[in-house]
């Protein structure tokens, strides 16, 4: 007889119990309280929330959450399982549990009729051979372009202001994303409101009143940058612009505020668009990163290169997204 049961979130008696499991795979405290926000604020999320491997005594020993996250193909819409979040306790390793919590996930997929499973990873984690085992593949991968503090800085176009994010922003921030995206694959389509209620993605509180700037031109709001810097470095982790000059003035700003340090962009959100206007800029890259884009069928026997068709990954379309959660 097995020594754990599988349980969805809500079936956990103590909640608190699941977030020794978070503590591993989410930076920010993952108190119940948290979790609940992330839960309320993401329509995403299953109504399951999460699932994990429960031992006999009720530890929780491993778990990760669950998705359905709406993509865009060349056909058009498509939903997706998504896994997020995953953990294991690290003196329940090499059990299982993780591969029995994931193969019924798989399960719980199709019985909601979705045909694909999709996770981010990185190549650096000993997981990877056991999603590959699982049956998953590589569809694409991160990707960074830096500058140097020894190459020219950008200048700041004549006709595009970049200044501090306010919280009138919102609305417009939204709708130039929207704008930015119309065009493109992959995880393009965010929930309304989706930087209000993003409090936590990539391990950290968005703090859009600290990091984030705006680009205006033409006396409209036509790019933003969110940008993290220390006197080392500065990273955008998302910068999106409706056209070349307001994305040049938001680099150009960066630079002017941090002369010395080295300028690094995620380049996991851009299409070929995006960079050619960074190498242009004098940015270097795409640098290939330690992530990775993977994706089970759910039916049938994973063809990497029948889903990078259907996403148009090699004709510089696709989009992942940083803040997506993936």
């Amino acid at each position: 007889m097995s020594d754990f049961r599988i349980a969805f979130f809500d079936e956990i008696d103590d909640p608190y119990k699941v977030t020794l499991v978070f503590q591993l795979s989410l930076s920010w405290p993952a108190t119940p309280m948290l979790l609940q926000d992330l839960r309320s604020s993401d329509d995403r999320y299953t109504r399951e929330f999460g699932i994990f491997a429960v031992m006999r005594d009720g530890t929780v020993a491993s778990g990760h959450l669950l998705m359905r996250i709406p993509t865009r193909t060349i056909e058009g819409r498509l939903e997706v399982g998504g896994i997020n979040a995953v953990g294991t306790r690290p003196d329940f390793a090499r059990r299982g549990l993780m591969t029995a919590i994931t193969d019924r996930a798989h399960e719980y997929f199709r019985e909601h009729g979705l045909e694909h499973s999709v996770l981010t990873t990185s190549k650096r984690l000993g997981a990877m051979t056991m999603y590959q085992q699982l049956g998953y593949a590589e569809i694409d991968h991160s990707e960074v372009a830096v500058k140097f503090p020894d190459q020219s800085r950008a200048f700041m176009p004549n006709d595009v202001l970049a200044r501090a994010f306010s919280t009138t922003d919102f609305d417009d921030v939204d709708a130039v994303y929207t704008r930015a995206v119309e065009g493109s694959t992959g995880f393009v389509y965010r929930p309304k409101g989706f930087l209000k209620a993003r409090n936590h993605t990539k391990g950290h509180e968005i703090k859009p009143a600290e990091n984030m700037r705006v680009a205006e031109h033409g006396q409209s709001v036509t790019g933003y940058a969110y940008w993290e810097s220390n006197t080392g470095v500065s990273e955008a982790s998302e910068i999106m612009a409706l056209d070349e000059v307001s994305f040049l003035g938001l680099l150009a700003d960066a630079e002017s505020r941090n002369p010395e340090g080295v300028m690094m962009v995620r380049c996991d959100g851009l299409t070929n668009l995006e960079m050619g206007w960074l190498r242009r800029a004098g940015y270097q890259g795409p640098l290939e990163a330690y992530g990775s884009f993977l994706v089970k069928s759910l039916k049938e026997k994973t063809n990497p290169d029948r889903i990078k068709a259907m996403y148009a990954v090699e004709s510089g379309k696709f989009r992942i997204g940083l803040w997506d959660g993936t």
